[in-house]
């Protein structure tokens, strides 16, 4: 009788230890799916944050192309004005150089005139002096051609 009751009591005590050791179990479970959880929320966490980080640089980048472009484009339509303009003075300054041609090719044949009538036309004054009118006209007419070539110049070459 002694051996059967120490079997019963040794049954006994090792019943409700099962029953703590499943307890701690289902603690042990519980804490380690409770952490497993809360890693896994973190992480989630921290990818959402980092994808709606990027996403907003990413719009920000997308934004400043955007500007870039636009800018690049007023930088072109602008070059394109300027070389139409700088094209502009070119052809003028030819055209004032062709007339400044014309001007001087006058002046000289009414110099060669003027040495070939020599003696004749001192004699007779309303001739000399409707030449020497001639020749101050074109003389201002030159002079005005320079200016307007030096400004034309002086305007190329700020372009």
């Amino acid at each position: 009788m002694n051996e059967a009751y120490y079997e019963l009591e040794s049954r006994m005590e090792r019943s409700p230890k099962q029953r703590e050791n499943k307890a701690e179990r289902s603690y042990k479970w519980v804490a380690k799916a409770g952490v497993v959880a809360l890693w896994l929320l973190l992480a989630g966490s921290a990818f959402a944050l980092a994808y709606y980080y990027v996403g907003g640089i990413r719009a920000e980048l997308e934004q400043i192309q955007r500007t870039n472009q636009q800018h690049i484009a007023d930088v072109n339509g602008k070059l394109t004005q300027l070389q139409g303009a700088l094209q502009s003075n070119q052809e003028l300054a030819a055209a004032l150089q062709a007339q400044f041609a014309v001007v001087e090719s006058e002046l000289t044949a009414v110099k060669e005139q003027m040495s070939l009538a020599g003696d004749s036309l001192s004699t007779t004054a309303e001739s000399k002096k409707a030449l020497n009118e001639r020749i101050t006209d074109l003389s201002k007419e030159l002079e005005e051609l320079r200016k307007s070539i030096k400004k034309l110049e002086e305007a190329a070459r700020v372009y």
